[in-house]
């Protein structure tokens, strides 16, 4: 099959939604599908990683934040149909926003000229979350929204998400509660509303004997008997990183915190600050960016994995922690069945979190890796994922 994959986040850098999209090309590269990617593209990276077999459009992205509207969705657009003047591909799979305008026309074509031979190429869009249901969280929590996203950020992406809706012939979403809020927000076709949670690369992502544990604590300055919380992705607001930073000082001291990822620099500065307040700094270690092949080795030396996050899709980083081994503390969302050794949050209180924490990692945890493997894996996702491309080819109107 011939895929069309139009996705703002991919490798490099590592970061926000990159490595989903590019485990799920590596996946049907590996099925022997044909991929091409058009892609964001940041500046100074070194480039869009490489795949063999893959054919790669990377366009430059925004130069300023909330303005991938206007900038680099305009120019995929118009790249696109200087493609589709010459390429046809068998389906259509867009993540995200970075489509917009594909979206708006597909859409019109759709509603005034439904015979058009652009429909008769199904576009598959891949919800990682709903930006009504972000905006409205956001709201509900009371949480500060820069004036830039409030007047132009969220009212795109809602509009971008209602066309996308409108001009999908099928839709996936990573978790139940994204796919209700489509169907309740945007007024999406409950039947063309799959459920396709996010997976891991079993491969690399493994649990390591306490050997080797201990060697990779060591070089970082951890002791065997510390106890160790992970947070791992973009250290951002919705996050709530404040709040476990907050339970931190509620811990012993033999309680220490890493935080790896890319922050927001506003918010880190605000980090720092709550840290030297509560006397926390020096148990709190910030490994930064971290190239995906590497963020195994965060979970590998863990006891917990701890997100007090606002609201989620269904994270990848939990799915990872859960594939290390580690037992994961999360909030934001839920997924459809009970997996050992994932742990919901009763609330977002400090106390309850640091007394969660407390609980977990009091006894060793059992976490049912073999069905992480066998249910989430890459391969089990893209079988799932090729059964809606056939849907969507079927009842591509």
């Amino acid at each position: 099959m011939n895929i069309l994959r139009i996705v703002y986040d991919w490798p490099n850098p590592w970061q926000g939604l990159a490595p989903h999209p590019y485990e799920i090309t590596v996946s049907q590269l590996k099925q022997g599908h044909k991929v091409v990617l058009f892609c964001g593209q940041w500046p100074k990276s070194g480039g869009p990683v490489i795949l063999k077999g893959l054919e790669i459009y990377p366009i430059d992205r925004e130069p300023l934040p909330n303005t991938i509207f206007f900038t680099s969705s305009i120019k995929l657009f118009f790249q696109y149909l200087k493609y589709r003047k010459k390429y046809r591909p068998d389906v259509i799979h867009s993540h995200g926003h970075f489509a917009i305008w594909i979206y708006a026309y597909r859409s019109f074509l759709k509603k005034h000229f439904p015979w058009s031979k652009e429909l008769k190429i199904p576009l598959v869009v891949h919800f990682h979350n709903t930006a009504k249901g972000r905006w409205l969280s956001f709201q509900k929590e009371g949480k500060p929204i820069k004036l830039m996203s409030k007047l132009l950020g969220w009212p795109m992406a809602v509009y971008s998400d209602k066309k996308a809706v409108e001009a999908a012939s099928a839709m996936i979403f990573v978790s139940e509660e994204n796919r209700r809020e489509a169907i309740e927000y945007y007024g999406a076709n409950p039947n063309k509303c799959f459920l396709v949670e996010t997976g891991v690369n079993t491969e690399l992502f493994t649990p390591v004997g306490e050997e080797e544990k201990e060697k990779s604590r060591k070089d970082i300055g951890l002791d065997r008997l510390d106890k160790v919380i992970l947070n791992h992705g973009v250290i951002t607001e919705r996050k709530n990183i404040h709040l476990l930073i907050d339970a931190l000082a509620l811990l012993s001291e033999e309680y220490k915190l890493i935080l790896s990822g890319s922050p927001d620099p506003s918010y880190l500065e605000k980090l720092n600050e709550q840290m030297k307040l509560k006397k926390v700094e020096h148990r709190v270690i910030k490994t930064g960016y971290t190239p995906y092949p590497h963020v195994p080795i965060a979970y590998q030396i863990a006891d917990v994995f701890v997100l007090p996050s606002s609201w989620e899709g269904l994270p990848k980083a939990v799915m990872q922690g859960l594939a290390c081994g580690i037992p994961c503390l999360v909030s934001g969302f839920k997924v459809q069945e009970e997996i050992r050794g994932l742990y919901y949050l009763r609330n977002l209180d400090p106390q309850t979190i640091a007394d969660q924490i407390k609980e977990i990692t009091s006894q060793p945890r059992d976490v049912d890796v073999q069905m992480i493997r066998s249910k989430y894996s890459w391969n089990q996702k893209i079988s799932a994922i090729d059964a809606i491309y056939e849907f969507a080819i079927k009842n591509y109107i």
